[in-house]
């Protein structure tokens, strides 16, 4: 695992994004995302997993997806080999295309 300096808590996590901790969770029980784990069972938040996290907020409040359409969503990024920067760059570069 790398440096603990580059990993955030979960409560750090919902504070930084304006979320709740249990909403977090439920992603993680979605299996949207996938935190690393201390050997105390400790959520441990990457950058990238904040990242796929602002996607998942950003597809499910200003887009409107459902949960089912982020899978939908990251599997697509996932077969276009776009990492999740690149899939947030692009959610915010065409978004007004997105809306109906």
């Amino acid at each position: 695992m790398k440096n603990m300096k580059e990993y955030m808590l979960i409560g750090e996590v919902a504070k930084r994004l304006g979320i709740h901790d249990q909403t977090i969770r439920m992603y993680e029980r979605k299996h949207l995302i996938k935190p690393n784990r201390t050997s105390n069972n400790t959520r441990l938040f990457s950058q990238n997993d904040v990242t796929k996290i602002t996607i998942i907020i950003t597809l499910t409040q200003e887009v409107g997806l459902n949960l089912s359409g982020v899978k939908m969503v990251f599997s697509l990024a996932k077969r276009l080999h776009m990492t999740n920067d690149e899939l947030l760059d692009f959610i915010y570069d065409h978004h007004a295309e997105f809306q109906v």
